[in-house]
């Protein structure tokens, strides 16, 4: 009698944000990337539709309206908790934020944690 083995699967989490017309609804965008998923033979455990852009905390996001880059503290459902060069803290709606261009296209170095502070090398 041979032993069914079974693969080992580990869970990783891919965060994706998508450009989607104005009349789009997250949960869809959040079904077709499933989806495509699925159809490439991985197994999709959960999605989840937010609105905005949802970064992960140590990562840059820029506000909108705004030039300078913010490093994420924490992230909620629909806030975000930033710092910003200077070091004041702010709460920002998902739905204002973005990549921050330099550290998405490794043009510039993300932040850099010195003694407490950090800066953005560009």
């Amino acid at each position: 009698m041979s032993a069914s083995t079974s693969p080992t699967l580990t869970l990783v989490t891919v965060l994706v944000t998508l450009a989607v017309p104005a009349e789009a609804d997250a949960e869809d965008a959040a079904g077709l990337v499933a989806d495509a998923a699925v159809s490439t033979a991985l197994q999709v455990v959960s999605t989840v539709g937010v609105e905005g852009h949802l970064p992960v905390p140590g990562s840059l996001v820029l506000r909108r309206g705004g030039g300078q880059p913010w490093r994420v503290e924490a992230v909620s459902k629909e806030f975000a908790t930033l710092t910003d060069l200077d070091g004041a803290v702010v709460q920002a709606p998902l739905t204002r934020l973005a990549p921050d261009p330099l550290a998405a296209t490794g043009e510039g170095t993300p932040a850099a944690v010195q003694g407490g502070e950090w800066q953005h090398n560009c």
